[in-house]
């Protein structure tokens, strides 16, 4: 995967000597732009390489992959993901909203490190078809805040 990084842009460590402790390790890791691929994997128009998503879109769709992710569903990381999809099968009422707001807030601040959650509403759709969510959250190193929504529903899975 090529990246447009410039000289600034790159910085070498020892490995030996890169710890959480090292000034300039966490320089790096915090002024660094968040960077993901994409899930669709579509070619950037004018690098023919992969595209990126960067920013705060490169962390909704972290987010989302987050939220709906099962525990115990990638190998060799049983704890990454959330219980949200086995919450949306209880009953729609002001518990379960609460159930899932603490589930969504615990689950960025454990596997997010590159979002500082702001505040998590959850509403349900009283006629029993899903939750309304949204999560207002910082990127680390920014001052603005940034806005995900998204509507959970449930499915067997066909």
């Amino acid at each position: 995967m090529a990246t447009n990084a410039t000289e600034e842009d790159v910085y070498t460590f020892d490995q030996d000597q890169l710890n959480i402790d090292d000034p300039e390790a966490i320089r790096y890791l915090t002024l660094m732009t968040p960077r993901d691929l994409t899930l669709q994997f579509t070619k950037n128009p004018n690098t023919g390489d992969l595209a990126l998503k960067t920013g705060s879109n490169a962390i909704k769709e972290s987010i989302r992959n987050l939220i709906l992710t099962k525990k115990k569903e990638r190998p060799f990381q049983p704890a990454l993901g959330s219980s949200i999809l086995e919450l949306l099968f209880e009953p729609n009422d002001i518990i379960t909203e609460k159930l899932i707001e603490d589930e969504i807030r615990t689950t960025i601040e454990n596997f997010e490190r590159r979002a500082e959650v702001l505040d998590v509403i959850v509403n349900g759709d009283r006629e029993g078809q899903g939750y309304r969510v949204k999560v207002i959250f910082s990127v680390i190193n920014e001052n603005e805040p940034v806005t995900f929504t998204t509507f959970l529903t449930r499915s067997r899975g066909t």
